[in-house]
């Protein structure tokens, strides 16, 4: 489960007197009742420009310390790090949203196409079996030759070369990996820039491709920084489920595939 908390008010989200604020119970929106109020909840923060009425800045953290009162409840806001205002959210009004995870991850209750681990993935929390599942799902994809590293520090999960595309990409449960992962982003970005991949007795050309680094996650979907002419970006593994989603659905030529690919979180 995740919460979206919308508002135009002033001094939110990142700027609140105590960390503290409030919602009225005529702002709940989309099920949310006071029976889904839980601790340490996941939220999706939205500040909207008090003008237009559209989302001019956007936060991930979390919200704890719950004090229901009358006619409103009070909380406290732990705000982890400002991200891009996901695009499904431009047209949403002022409220608190809530989003059962399996609907949020965009992952289907039932169907004969999709895999038993598709609702095992949004779920997770062991690290191994989450970069088994994002290695799984872009072999699904139809992206064959994929090249995993054994697992070393530093080093990321593997790489993909999908005609004019490379993608150097590492699987991630952590919310804060910014910090966590920035040496081992660094260093992913160099090596692409170098324009050579060596694997195992391989030495793989990539400097006429277009260079991407992918960090799968379960959060939002966002470029974080260029590098040179190196795309970081964090692809939530709900995108690549709609990527696969999409081949199963539609015909899409391998020009349309390639820059699905290309454009993944942009």
């Amino acid at each position: 489960m995740r919460y979206i908390m919308i508002t135009h008010w002033e001094n939110h989200w990142d700027d609140l007197r105590n960390n503290e604020t409030y919602y009225p119970d005529t702002l709940f929106k989309s099920g949310m009742n006071r029976s889904k109020i839980v601790e340490n909840t996941s939220t999706l923060f939205i500040k909207l420009n008090m003008a237009s009425r559209k989302p001019e800045q956007a936060w991930d953290g979390k919200v704890f310390d719950f004090k229901p009162e009358k006619d409103k409840v009070r909380f406290k806001v732990k705000i982890e790090r400002e991200v891009r205002c996901p695009p499904r959210y431009y047209n949403y009004k002022e409220g608190w949203y809530v989003e059962e995870a399996r609907a949020r991850e965009g992952i289907p209750e039932r169907s004969d196409l999709y895999p038993q681990f598709f609702s095992n993935v949004a779920t997770t929390n062991d690290w191994s079996e989450f970069e088994k599942y994002a290695y799984q799902l872009l072999k699904l994809l139809g992206i064959h030759e994929i090249h995993k590293y054994e697992k070393q520090k530093g080093m990321a999960d593997g790489f993909f070369k999908f005609r004019n595309l490379v993608v150097m990409y590492d699987s991630t449960l952590e919310t804060d990996f910014e910090k966590s992962k920035e040496v081992q982003i660094n260093n992913y970005c160099a090596q692409l820039k170098n324009g050579k991949i060596q694997y195992q007795n391989m030495i793989i050309d990539v400097v006429q491709c277009q260079k991407q680094v992918w960090i799968i996650t379960r959060g939002n979907p966002r470029v974080i920084k260029k590098v040179n002419e190196v795309k970081v970006k964090e692809v939530p593994i709900h995108e690549i489920i709609n990527i696969y989603r999409e081949r199963i659905e539609e015909n899409l030529s391998e020009d349309k595939f390639e820059s699905r690919l290309d454009n993944v979180s942009e």
